[in-house]
Order: C-alpha cells, then sequence, then structure tokens
C-alpha cells in the first residue's frame, strides 16, 4: 500500500507554498509533542510520529492541515502508547474551549 508521501514515480504538480502566521495551538502542539512524548509515552523516534500521521485513511489525510495532522497522530499514539483514550483529549478540550468563552 503506497502511504500518502510516497509520491516516488507519480507526476508531480505544483507545490503551494503559503506562508502563514503560527496559530497558538500550533505552537502548543509544537511544545506538546516535543515534551509530552519522549517524557511520557516514549516517542522519541521522528519515523514513529510519521507514521503515526501517515496512517491515517487517505481522504482524512489529505482533507487536514499540517498542525491537524500532527494533532491527529500525536493522539493516535497517545492511546497506542496507553497515556491517554481519545475521549480524554476531546473532554479535557471541551472545558478548555467552555472555558475560554466564559472568560472573553
Amino acid at each position: 500500500m503506497r502511504r500518502p508521501n510516497d509520491v516516488g514515480g507519480l507526476p508531480g504538480g505544483p507545490i503551494g507554498a503559503r506562508g502563514h502566521e503560527p496559530e497558538p495551538w500550533e505552537f502548543l502542539l509544537t511544545a506538546l509533542v516535543a515534551t509530552v512524548g519522549p517524557a511520557k509515552a516514549h516517542i522519541n523516534c521522528v519515523d514513529e510520529f510519521r507514521r503515526a500521521r501517515e496512517d491515517l485513511e487517505p481522504g482524512f489525510y489529505n482533507a487536514l492541515s499540517y498542525f491537524e495532522l500532527w494533532t491527529e497522530g500525536f493522539i493516535n499514539l497517545m492511546e497506542e502508547k496507553g497515556v491517554l483514550t481519545r475521549i480524554e483529549v476531546e473532554r479535557r478540550a471541551a472545558e478548555i474551549k467552555d472555558r475560554l468563552r466564559t472568560t472573553s
């Protein structure tokens, strides 16, 4: 099975280099992956993290932004390692979202 980034031999298309200012949650995710991964879940291999992202269904993979792929891959690895479940992550994210709504 060909993975999303396995494009060897396929025709290339235009590369859309679009710069943007990172969103605050993207900075937070980067810090989370860098600290929680190696410290708590033993995700100390870039290949393992990449595999978690590329294991996503192709339609899903192609519909997400770069950092959304990071988020999905990170959650999947947390589940695989028994650190957190997707339900725990979603519940905590909802709590934070509600708190931010009431304070703004």
